[in-house]
Protein backbone atom coordinates (compact mmCIF):
# COMPACT_ATOMS: atom_id res chain seq x y z
CA UNK A 1 0.00 0.00 0.00
CA UNK A 2 1.28 3.24 -0.90
CA UNK A 3 1.40 6.60 1.04
CA UNK A 4 -0.98 8.14 -1.58
CA UNK A 5 -4.05 4.97 -0.63
CA UNK A 6 -3.06 5.58 3.61
CA UNK A 7 -3.87 8.99 2.63
CA UNK A 8 -7.26 8.50 1.13
CA UNK A 9 -8.10 5.97 3.71
CA UNK A 10 -7.46 8.15 6.48
CA UNK A 11 -9.27 11.29 4.35
CA UNK A 12 -12.40 8.79 4.49
CA UNK A 13 -11.90 7.46 7.68
CA UNK A 14 -10.99 11.36 9.40
CA UNK A 15 -13.43 10.53 12.34
CA UNK A 16 -10.88 7.34 13.71
CA UNK A 17 -8.13 10.03 12.74
CA UNK A 18 -9.44 12.97 15.15
CA UNK A 19 -10.71 10.48 17.58
CA UNK A 20 -7.03 9.39 17.99
CA UNK A 21 -5.58 12.93 18.20
CA UNK A 22 -8.50 13.95 20.56
CA UNK A 23 -7.36 10.89 22.83
CA UNK A 24 -3.25 11.63 22.78
CA UNK A 25 -4.02 15.95 23.46
CA UNK A 26 -6.66 14.89 26.56
CA UNK A 27 -3.82 12.30 27.64
CA UNK A 28 -1.14 14.77 27.78
CA UNK A 29 -3.25 17.53 29.28
CA UNK A 30 -4.03 14.83 32.00
CA UNK A 31 -0.19 13.73 32.60
CA UNK A 32 0.87 17.43 32.93
CA UNK A 33 -2.00 18.49 34.73
CA UNK A 34 -0.02 16.32 37.82
CA UNK A 35 2.12 19.54 38.47
CA UNK A 36 5.38 17.31 38.06
CA UNK A 37 6.63 14.74 41.30
CA UNK A 38 8.71 15.37 44.74
CA UNK A 39 11.87 13.01 44.72
CA UNK A 40 14.62 13.11 47.12
CA UNK A 41 18.38 10.73 47.71
CA UNK A 42 19.99 10.50 50.70
CA UNK A 43 22.77 8.90 51.32
CA UNK A 44 23.58 6.79 54.48
CA UNK A 45 26.94 6.20 55.63
CA UNK A 46 27.61 3.50 57.69
CA UNK A 47 31.14 3.80 60.17
CA UNK A 48 33.05 2.28 62.45
CA UNK A 49 32.61 3.51 65.89
CA UNK A 50 33.77 6.73 67.20
CA UNK A 51 34.79 8.02 63.88
CA UNK A 52 33.13 10.41 61.10
CA UNK A 53 32.66 10.29 57.55
CA UNK A 54 35.93 12.47 57.53
CA UNK A 55 38.35 10.04 59.71
CA UNK A 56 40.63 8.37 58.14
CA UNK A 57 39.69 4.83 58.50
CA UNK A 58 36.26 5.64 58.96
CA UNK A 59 34.93 2.24 57.42
CA UNK A 60 33.37 3.52 54.45
CA UNK A 61 36.16 1.59 52.21
CA UNK A 62 36.27 -1.14 54.68
CA UNK A 63 35.01 -5.00 53.42
CA UNK A 64 33.67 -5.92 56.70
CA UNK A 65 31.43 -3.03 56.74
CA UNK A 66 30.29 -2.45 53.21
CA UNK A 67 29.04 -6.04 53.46
CA UNK A 68 27.37 -4.86 56.69
CA UNK A 69 25.80 -2.55 54.55
CA UNK A 70 24.51 -4.48 52.02
CA UNK A 71 23.02 -6.86 54.85
CA UNK A 72 21.35 -4.15 56.01
CA UNK A 73 19.91 -3.41 53.06
CA UNK A 74 18.33 -6.58 52.20
CA UNK A 75 16.61 -6.58 55.84
CA UNK A 76 15.32 -3.26 54.91
CA UNK A 77 14.03 -4.68 51.47
CA UNK A 78 12.65 -7.90 53.50
CA UNK A 79 15.11 -10.62 51.86
CA UNK A 80 14.93 -9.20 48.51
CA UNK A 81 17.78 -7.26 46.00
CA UNK A 82 16.67 -4.03 45.26
CA UNK A 83 16.19 -2.98 41.48
CA UNK A 84 18.52 -2.11 39.60
CA UNK A 85 19.35 0.25 36.85
CA UNK A 86 21.81 0.28 34.02
CA UNK A 87 23.87 2.66 35.85
CA UNK A 88 23.29 3.64 39.69
CA UNK A 89 23.40 7.17 39.60
CA UNK A 90 20.47 7.32 37.47
CA UNK A 91 17.29 9.20 38.73
CA UNK A 92 14.95 7.06 40.34
CA UNK A 93 12.03 8.84 38.56
CA UNK A 94 14.15 8.28 35.17
CA UNK A 95 12.47 4.83 35.26
CA UNK A 96 8.92 6.19 34.32
CA UNK A 97 8.06 5.93 38.35
CA UNK A 98 5.82 8.16 40.00
CA UNK A 99 5.59 6.75 43.34
CA UNK A 100 8.12 4.13 44.93
CA UNK A 101 11.02 3.84 47.26
CA UNK A 102 14.28 2.57 46.40
CA UNK A 103 17.23 0.94 49.29
CA UNK A 104 20.46 -0.07 47.45
CA UNK A 105 23.98 -0.10 47.63
CA UNK A 106 25.61 1.88 44.67
CA UNK A 107 27.43 -0.39 42.72
CA UNK A 108 30.31 1.42 40.41
CA UNK A 109 30.56 -2.06 38.55
CA UNK A 110 29.23 -2.91 34.75
CA UNK A 111 26.33 -5.61 33.54
CA UNK A 112 29.18 -8.64 34.32
CA UNK A 113 30.30 -7.80 37.23
CA UNK A 114 29.52 -6.16 40.49
CA UNK A 115 31.55 -3.47 42.45
CA UNK A 116 30.61 -2.20 45.68
CA UNK A 117 33.17 0.59 47.00
CA UNK A 118 31.75 2.60 49.54
CA UNK A 119 29.41 1.33 52.77
CA UNK A 120 26.87 3.41 52.15
CA UNK A 121 23.61 3.02 51.17
CA UNK A 122 21.31 5.41 48.79
CA UNK A 123 17.46 6.05 49.80
CA UNK A 124 15.44 7.33 46.69
CA UNK A 125 12.17 8.23 46.97
CA UNK A 126 9.52 9.15 44.18
CA UNK A 127 6.35 10.74 45.16
CA UNK A 128 3.20 12.63 44.68
CA UNK A 129 3.64 15.35 47.34
CA UNK A 130 6.35 17.05 49.44
CA UNK A 131 4.46 15.51 52.89
CA UNK A 132 4.38 12.13 51.39
CA UNK A 133 8.25 11.88 50.61
CA UNK A 134 9.30 13.61 53.90
CA UNK A 135 7.04 10.46 55.57
CA UNK A 136 8.50 8.10 53.77
CA UNK A 137 11.84 9.19 53.91
CA UNK A 138 11.69 9.41 57.43
CA UNK A 139 10.29 5.76 57.79
CA UNK A 140 12.86 4.09 55.99
CA UNK A 141 15.61 5.63 57.69
CA UNK A 142 14.05 4.54 60.89
CA UNK A 143 13.99 1.18 59.85
CA UNK A 144 17.63 1.58 58.41
CA UNK A 145 18.51 2.33 62.51
CA UNK A 146 16.69 -0.46 63.41
CA UNK A 147 17.82 -3.16 60.96
CA UNK A 148 21.54 -2.16 61.77
CA UNK A 149 20.94 -2.51 65.67
CA UNK A 150 19.24 -5.86 64.66
CA UNK A 151 22.31 -7.45 62.77
CA UNK A 152 24.23 -6.45 65.48
CA UNK A 153 22.29 -7.37 68.82
CA UNK A 154 25.47 -9.63 69.70
CA UNK A 155 27.50 -6.81 70.26
CA UNK A 156 26.25 -6.27 73.94
CA UNK A 157 27.76 -2.27 73.80
CA UNK A 158 26.59 0.22 71.33
CA UNK A 159 30.21 1.96 71.46
CA UNK A 160 31.44 -1.09 69.40
CA UNK A 161 28.42 -1.34 67.32
CA UNK A 162 28.70 0.39 63.00
CA UNK A 163 27.21 3.35 63.18
CA UNK A 164 24.37 4.63 60.81
CA UNK A 165 24.74 8.81 60.19
CA UNK A 166 22.49 9.68 57.22
CA UNK A 167 24.38 12.74 55.12
CA UNK A 168 21.53 15.93 56.29
CA UNK A 169 22.57 17.58 53.03
CA UNK A 170 21.26 14.67 51.04
CA UNK A 171 17.87 14.38 53.01
CA UNK A 172 16.49 17.91 51.09
CA UNK A 173 13.65 17.00 48.64
CA UNK A 174 13.75 18.43 45.67
CA UNK A 175 10.69 19.44 43.02
CA UNK A 176 10.81 17.94 39.41
CA UNK A 177 9.14 19.32 36.92
CA UNK A 178 9.16 18.94 33.01
CA UNK A 179 10.91 22.22 30.65
CA UNK A 180 8.85 24.02 27.88
CA UNK A 181 10.89 21.60 25.53
CA UNK A 182 10.06 18.54 27.19
CA UNK A 183 6.13 19.32 26.99
CA UNK A 184 6.01 20.09 23.37
CA UNK A 185 8.68 17.35 22.49
CA UNK A 186 6.28 14.87 24.54
CA UNK A 187 2.86 16.73 22.69
CA UNK A 188 4.96 16.07 19.12
CA UNK A 189 5.13 12.58 19.86
CA UNK A 190 1.87 11.38 21.94
CA UNK A 191 0.68 12.95 18.15
CA UNK A 192 3.26 11.41 16.07
CA UNK A 193 2.08 8.10 17.58
CA UNK A 194 -1.49 8.93 17.72
CA UNK A 195 -1.09 9.30 13.75
CA UNK A 196 0.61 6.18 13.00
CA UNK A 197 -1.68 3.97 15.00
CA UNK A 198 -5.22 6.08 13.80
CA UNK A 199 -3.45 5.52 10.08
CA UNK A 200 -3.32 1.57 10.43
CA UNK A 201 -6.85 2.20 12.00
CA UNK A 202 -8.34 3.70 9.19
CA UNK A 203 -6.61 1.19 6.31
CA UNK A 204 -8.06 -1.39 8.25
CA UNK A 205 -11.54 -0.48 8.82
CA UNK A 206 -11.92 1.64 5.15
CA UNK A 207 -10.71 -2.52 3.79
CA UNK A 208 -13.29 -3.61 5.61
CA UNK A 209 -15.77 -1.41 4.16
CA UNK A 210 -14.91 -1.79 1.00
CA UNK A 211 -15.06 -5.32 0.86
CA UNK A 212 -18.41 -5.79 2.62
CA UNK A 213 -20.12 -3.62 0.17
CA UNK A 214 -18.12 -5.29 -3.01
CA UNK A 215 -19.61 -8.14 -1.70
CA UNK A 216 -22.98 -6.56 -1.39
CA UNK A 217 -23.44 -5.75 -4.59
CA UNK A 218 -21.77 -9.27 -6.35
CA UNK A 219 -24.82 -10.72 -3.79
CA UNK A 220 -28.30 -8.30 -5.79
CA UNK A 221 -27.56 -9.54 -9.19
CA UNK A 222 -27.97 -12.87 -8.24
CA UNK A 223 -31.22 -11.80 -6.50
CA UNK A 224 -32.59 -10.39 -9.56
CA UNK A 225 -31.81 -13.53 -11.65
CA UNK A 226 -33.78 -15.62 -9.55
CA UNK A 227 -36.64 -13.78 -9.15
CA UNK A 228 -37.00 -13.67 -13.33
CA UNK A 229 -38.22 -11.30 -15.51
CA UNK A 230 -41.50 -9.07 -14.01
CA UNK A 231 -44.90 -10.56 -15.50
Amino acid sequence: MTIREVGSAMLRRWYVVGAALILAVVGGYLLQDEGGLYTSRTVVPFLLPDKSSLSLNSGLDDLSVIAFAGVVARGVNDGSAPTRFSTDDAPFYGAGLRNGVLVSLPNTGNQWSTSYQRAELVVQIVGPSEQWVAQQQGDVLTRITQVSAERQSAVTSPDSRIKVSPVLSTKQILHVAPSRSAVIGAYAALLLAALIISGWAAVVLDGAILRRKVGSRRQWPHRDADEGPEQ
